[in-house]
């Protein structure tokens, strides 16, 4: 079975509730006795990894209706599982935001391929000047990743 024909099967199973820790396939009434994870996190990664970016520090393009936009490095890379990605330094009132999380790979080093990272909340707070982002990669190991992001009065 092919890794995508696999993951696709994994995902259905999980749906299903037959998907044990670790990704193995389970009956449904089969308890797994590992420690099962929730809200995002796994199993074999149950910390959430923090991140803060400061929109000060970055150079945002100016879009059309007001819009901005900016392209950046998050650090520290991301954590297998969950992630929380704050972003500061928004103009007050900012009422639209959208980011995109991805693999950052830079000059002439492989990137990963295989990875996944999945946005699975983006709130603003604080008057619009604060975003939470909640992510998850799902990956064997630490990555570099950045964040696309467009955001704006609406």
């Amino acid at each position: 079975m092919s890794d995508v024909n696999r993951r696709d099967a994994v995902k259905l199973a999980a749906a299903a509730g037959i998907v044990a820790a670790g990704g193995s396939v389970a009956a449904a009434d089969e308890k797994p006795e590992e420690k099962v994870a929730s809200s995002g996190d796994t199993a074999a990664h149950p910390k959430t990894g923090e991140h803060k970016l400061d929109v000060s520090k970055v150079q945002a393009r100016a879009l059309a209706n007001g819009l901005s936009s900016f392209f950046s490095r998050t650090t520290p890379d991301a954590s297998p599982g969950r992630n929380i990605l704050t972003i500061s330094g928004l103009p007050a009132g900012t009422r639209v935001i959208t980011v995109w999380m991805t693999e950052w790979a830079a000059g002439n080093r492989p990137h990963a391929g295989g990875a996944f990272f999945y946005t699975t909340s983006v709130q603003l707070y604080n008057n619009g000047t604060q975003c939470r982002v909640v992510y998850n990669l799902d990956w064997g190991g630490h990555l570099p990743a950045g964040c696309q992001v467009i955001y704006g009065p609406g």
